[in-house]
């Protein structure tokens, strides 16, 4: 059975046997509000951090700069979180909710290692697909800190989603229907509802913030806060980021359709974890509540990646690098000139340290 959450509004018409539970929340699962993230937030709470907001005195000087007026930036610390990245979150809801022995999902890291975690900790069993060029950190954590199994494909959204698909029949195949499930990374909507805890615990922490400015790849971040957020203070902007080599959100808003990265086609940025393109579930989110999408140049990506990690103390990957960018940007703030309070979701810090991102590029670019 499953207690009423605190926080929710289910009131009278909550269900009391456990087979109308079961079934509200088969429909909430299908669904992403205020309210199904508040649900997701207390039945992950026990299982991931409540990461801190801080602030740099250097980020807050390179923003006003930018800007020419004074800003405040609040970084939300995901990339303290368990396994480094906010995925955690989203993979432990998930995971809870799946009634399957076998949880198969597709990733380049940082999702990979969460739903390996999350099976570990509720005792099912991960096969996780991973692009052949995922850093070896990402892989070494997924296969040997967590025990899950790895599959490696081609480097395209394509193969990462064909294998998956295949391991699952497999698993079907032999060991019956019920028994396997593929969790998608940014397109599962209880993964969603649990990365829009991160914008209620944010608001609980920051509640004067201005705007929230979150990386985006498949879209489930941005399309859980951005939900969370703008039911319960929508004055505040939701502002995206994306490589400029990787820009279906920003694409999709521009032409008012779902537009993805080229087919079939590898995405060559160091910010590995936002190669993404936005997905079914997540561009009618996108396109009715996030405010705006900024690209940023592999330059800009590198410059604020290594600015936070001189000069905050930070270890980020480019994937977070690419908010800092669009936060700390010229471009910005004329858009946004009357923003002064502004977070920003630090999504990751999974980084191979014998492979450092701008290393990594300088072998990209020469190709």
């Amino acid at each position: 059975s499953v207690d009423k959450p605190p926080g929710s509004k289910l009131g009278s018409g909550y269900p009391k046997s456990a087979l109308g539970v079961e079934r509200l929340l088969q429909e909430r699962a299908m669904a992403v509000t205020k309210e199904t993230v508040v649900e997701a937030y207390h039945r992950i709470k026990a299982h991931v951090h409540r990461t801190r907001v801080f602030t740099c005195d250097a980020l807050n000087s390179r923003a006003s700069e930018a800007a020419g007026a004074p800003k405040q930036l609040f970084m939300k610390a995901e990339h303290e979180q368990k396994v480094g990245a906010f995925k955690i979150r989203g993979a432990i809801n998930a995971v809870s909710l799946s009634k399957a022995d076998f949880v198969v999902t597709q990733s380049s890291g940082n999702h990979a290692q969460a739903i390996a975690q999350a099976c570990k900790v509720l005792s099912k069993t991960a096969i996780i697909v991973m692009p052949e060029d995922s850093p070896a950190v990402k892989i070494n954590a997924v296969r040997d800190t967590y025990g899950a199994e790895v599959k490696l494909c081609k480097p395209t959204q394509e193969a990462r989603e064909a294998m998956s698909a295949e391991v699952v029949a497999g698993i079907r195949a032999e060991k019956g229907e019920e028994k396997a499930e593929e969790i998608h990374p940014n397109q599962d909507l209880r993964v969603i509802n649990g990365q829009g805890t991160i914008g209620l615990e944010l608001l609980e922490q920051q509640p004067d913030i201005d705007a929230v400015i979150c990386s985006i790849g498949g879209g489930g971040l941005i399309s859980g806060v951005a939900t969370y957020l703008k039911a319960v203070k929508p004055e505040v902007k939701v502002i995206g980021a994306e490589p400029e080599r990787a820009r279906s959100a920003y694409m999709s808003k521009q032409e008012g359709k779902l537009v993805k990265n080229p087919p079939n086609t590898p995405i060559v940025t160091i910010a590995d974890s936002v190669k993404s393109s936005l997905g079914a579930n997540s561009y009618p989110i996108v396109e009715k509540l996030v405010d705006d999408v900024f690209i940023v140049t592999e330059d800009e990506i590198e410059d604020a990646t290594r600015f936070v990690m001189e000069r905050a103390k930070q270890v980020i990957e480019p994937g977070c690098g690419v908010a800092v960018a669009v936060a700390t940007s010229k471009a910005f703030y004329e858009k946004y000139p009357d923003v002064k309070n502004v977070a920003i979701v630090m999504c990751g810090g999974n980084i191979d340290l014998d492979n450092l991102p701008w290393v990594k590029r300088r072998h990209m670019d020469d190709r």
